[in-house]
């Protein structure tokens, strides 16, 4: 999976054709200080280049079996997230309708009035559509003017479907992933009762849910082990109950902090270290009507996957840099010269992982990108595995076509730089047959398309390397 991503971009896509477009500044150097050892004369150089890439693409090409060796971690860790996503929405109902009924007063609520709100928040006139069925029920919900405190445990059904029976004109609901759920001191603090224009949230550091599936026996927790924050800002001042839904704020920010879910049977683990956003409120002009939005301009993403001894790494982060300020023309949908989306974007993937073999290396994809141009766009891809590595620059031109209705793709440069100082170039890569690796201004080889899957490269003392993704 990751091949067909950043790999091609980043190796096959200039000694192979195969990759896309995006930009950046060009350079010779490599992104790992440690490279193997750097051969004396330019035309090894030359033959270093191929062999560096031959070796991450046959590494990144065992990705492809990455799926497979990490499926059960996968799949573990999405059956505890379901489970756990299951058991968050019933607790943060069940906290939203205590906090609602107690209108600004420290009141507690035990396991029997949490479902009576839950009840009565469920029946429409005379008619009563459950979303849940509880048993076992510990549940306790503390409410204060400033915070929702919720711990106890419940055994919970959940809602799944409607049957109807056409011979007995009757329908029933059915419900099912059946789990145990464990709250302990899950607080989140609000201004509930305050009339003000901004607004602090707090999820409380040290809360818990655990879950254990009936059917499965699997168990999962979710832990925060550091306080997570939000902020949402108004014009005016009023309690937060007083505002409508369809009232957009000015601002608004994010940030959750060392957020750990974990199958317990297995031991996999998936760890968010930081996942935080801002927004603020842009105007849109859309022919002669127009609306207010908010809209996100940051967004940044990091964390980590842990099965056994191997381990993948994640920051990702994107950041628009428009003028928001001023009100943004959509007429008819496309971006123009006036209105493009200009955003600055990084992602970093590194870990310890089984590839090309059975040990487990090191590696990374460093990737940075830019569009700041209606028509262009920059990027450098930096890869790594142990001590080989590659410097792919790539530069986008024509990126809009001017005919809606006719086929369009943009003209991509490309250059593939090996820290030794041997580099491939690319004009265009859409039109690419044959390239020459250089070191300086000489040529040392050429390289050529032999097939769809296979390219060749010819030395300047005739050897041949194949190069085949």
């Amino acid at each position: 999976m990751f091949k067909k991503t950043l790999l091609v971009l980043a190796c096959s896509a200039i000694l192979t054709a195969c990759g896309g477009g995006g930009d950046s500044s060009s350079n010779n150097g490599g992104n790992n200080p440690e490279n193997p050892a750097i051969p004396a004369s330019d035309l090894d150089k030359a033959k270093q280049l191929v062999d560096t890439t031959n070796t991450i693409i046959s590494y990144f090409d065992s990705f492809d079996g990455l799926q497979s060796q990490y499926q059960p971690t996968f799949d573990a860790i999405s059956d505890a997230g379901s489970d756990i996503g299951n058991a968050s929405s019933l607790i943060l109902t069940l906290a939203s309708l205590a906090q609602q009924d107690a209108q600004g007063s420290e009141k507690e609520y035990n396991a029997a009035q949490l479902e009576a709100l839950l009840k009565e928040d469920s029946t429409y006139g005379q008619y009563y559509y459950p979303d849940y069925q509880l048993s076992n029920n510990t549940l306790k919900v503390s409410v204060k003017p400033d915070s929702v405190t919720v711990t106890g445990s419940v055994t919970a059904k959940y809602w799944t479907d409607y049957v109807w029976d056409s011979k007995t004109q009757t329908g029933h609901d059915v419900f099912g992933n059946d789990a145990t759920v464990t709250v302990n001191s899950l607080q989140l603090k609000a201004p509930f009762s305050a009339s003000q224009s901004t607004y602090d949230f707090k999820l409380v550091a040290g809360g818990k849910i655990a879950t254990k599936n009936v059917v499965s026996k699997k168990e999962a927790i979710l832990a925060v082990n550091s306080d997570s924050t939000a902020q949402v800002v108004y014009n005016n001042a009023k309690k937060l109950d007083d505002r409508s839904s369809d009232q957009a704020p000015k601002t608004a920010q994010f940030k959750f902090a060392n957020i750990v879910l974990t199958d317990v049977g297995t031991g996999a683990e998936l760890s968010l270290t930081e996942f935080s956003s801002k927004a603020t409120q842009v105007q849109f002009k859309d022919g002669s009507s127009t609306s207010t939005e908010l809209i996100p301009t940051e967004l940044n993403l990091k964390g980590k996957a842990v099965a056994g001894n191997e381990n993948l790494n994640l920051e990702a982060s994107i950041k628009l840099n428009n003028d928001l300020s001023k009100v943004i023309d959509i007429t008819g949908g496309d971006e123009s010269a006036a209105a493009f989306i200009n955003a600055d974007l990084n992602v970093k993937l590194s870990g310890n992982v089984k590839g090309g073999g059975t040990s487990i290396k090191p590696f990374s994809i460093d990737l940075t990108a830019k569009r700041n141009e209606y028509q262009k766009g920059t990027a450098t891809i930096k890869v790594a595995v142990d001590k080989d590595a590659l410097t792919a620059d790539f530069k986008t031109d024509n990126l809009i076509g001017n005919d809606p209705n006719a086929a369009h793709e943009p003209t991509v440069w490309a250059k593939l730089s090996h820290a030794n100082g041997a580099y491939v170039e690319i004009a265009d890569l859409d039109k690419f047959t044959s390239a020459q690796i250089k070191v300086g201004n000489t040529s040392y080889a050429t390289v050529s398309k032999v097939s769809d899957n296979v390219y060749s490269a010819k030395f300047t003392d005739n050897t041949v390397k194949a190069i085949a993704p």
